[in-house]
């Protein structure tokens, strides 16, 4: 980090505690830091303590007179290598997201040339709202990282997640963003979303998959330097702007897609919940009501992850398995059955799985548990796992 320039901006919440110590951390990792405060950010530590530690004057408003004239957020943001916001509350993530400049904080992010890290805080039940839900998904599609957040106990004295990611984690997300991609290199196919199989032109079957994951692995594929191409399904949000994508629908296209990319790769990550089964026979027109029951015969769609699976050579395929019941078993079964090295079992509950911006996983390489995380942003899921799969041996030798 030495000679790296660092703009923390700080907003108005309770861990606001915890960024004194990130810019402590950071700077005696060699780093200039400066910081920009918003209003209720002076509500609960003073600018005097980051004046202090990071041995800069701290910005308060856009409208402070200099001895020499400038213009305070266009001037950071042409300073800065990296911007982070830490912690970024529900509002700072609103004005981010819609472009809301009505204070330094706010105004220097939308001038920010660098690369923005987010570190969102707040209580359980404002991170799991729709409305901030879809201002953290317009961030990530805007380019921006995520970091977090945590779960355990809240300042409000509910437990879940909403902790601000530690600072040594932000700190550590900084130094690999100034890293020679650990993946530079490395051609990896993402498969995302849910496939649909119709029963007829107004029915189909599918599952609740938004593809979220799966554009997270993508995300932190590209950010560790990877050459990434994703094939989806049906999404609820947009792709990672920037990634070659191919839209399919059905388990068939889904095959076919995925069977033609496999050739061109050396890893394969099949996060994509692709449907089990497909209706043996549709209907040309809407079936219409007709008794108290319907009848419906399905069969087997390919097991796409197996068949390749068992024709992978020498490349690394990343299975992921969502179980109800008996999960860690089911998981290293499939990842046996499938010709798996790596499989991401992760389990449907509150805050996690399908729909949800957050998830809980457990990695295992062969039958050998590698970690579990608790309750993390899927974005830290993602890159818990990219990481995984950059340290292994037949990966690297593909980076020298």
């Amino acid at each position: 980090m030495s000679g790296k320039k660092i703009l923390l901006v700080v907003t108005g919440g309770i861990a606001a505690f915890k960024s004194a110590l990130l810019v402590r951390l950071l700077t005696c990792r060699g780093a200039e830091v400066r910081v920009a405060m918003s209003a209720a950010a002076t509500e609960f530590v003073t600018p005097l303590t980051f004046e202090v530690l990071s041995e800069n004057p701290v910005s308060l408003s856009m409208f402070v007179r200099r001895e020499r004239p400038v213009v305070e957020h266009v001037e950071l943001s042409k300073w800065a290598d990296r911007v982070v916001v830490a912690p970024a509350t529900a509002d700072i993530i609103a004005k981010a997201a819609h472009g809301i400049a009505d204070d330094i904080a706010s105004t220097v992010l939308l001038a920010a040339r660098a690369p923005i890290m987010f570190a969102p805080a707040m209580n359980e039940t404002m991170w799991a709202s729709p409305t901030v839900i879809r201002n953290i998904e317009t961030l990530i599609a805007d380019g921006k990282i995520v970091l977090g957040p945590g779960s355990g106990a809240l300042a409000c004295g509910d437990v879940g997640p909403g902790r601000m990611a530690e600072p040594e984690e932000i700190v550590r997300a900084l130094e690999e963003s100034f890293a020679p991609g650990v993946l530079s290199g490395v051609r990896i196919l993402v498969t995302a979303g849910r496939t649909e199989e119709e029963i007829d032109p107004v029915r189909c079957l599918t599952n609740r998959s938004s593809g979220r994951m799966g554009f997270a692995i993508a995300r932190a594929a590209r950010a560790r330097g990877a050459r990434v191409t994703i094939v989806h399904g049906p999404v609820d949000v947009p792709p990672p702007p920037g990634i070659a994508a191919r839209s399919v629908t059905t388990a068939a296209e889904m095959r076919a897609a995925v069977t033609k990319e496999f050739a061109a790769c050396d890893v394969l990550v099949m996060a994509a919940a692709v449907s089990d089964f497909t209706p043996v026979r549709r209907s040309a027109r809407k079936i219409k009501r007709a008794g108290k029951t319907l009848a419906l015969e399905l069969r087997a769609t390919d097991d796409i992850l197996a068949s390749l699976g068992k024709r992978k050579g020498k490349r690394l395929v990343v299975g992921f398995a969502l179980e109800t019941t008996d999960g860690e078993a089911n998981a290293i079964r499939k990842a046996r059955e499938k010709g798996c090295d790596y499989m991401v079992l992760n389990e449907p509950g509150r805050h996690t799985g399908f729909g949800a911006p957050t998830n809980r996983i457990t990695l295992f390489k062969e039958r050998k548990k590698l970690f579990e995380t608790p309750l993390v942003s899927k974005d830290e899921a993602a890159a818990r796992i990219l990481d995984a799969v950059a340290a292994d041996v037949r990966v690297r030798r593909l980076t020298r």
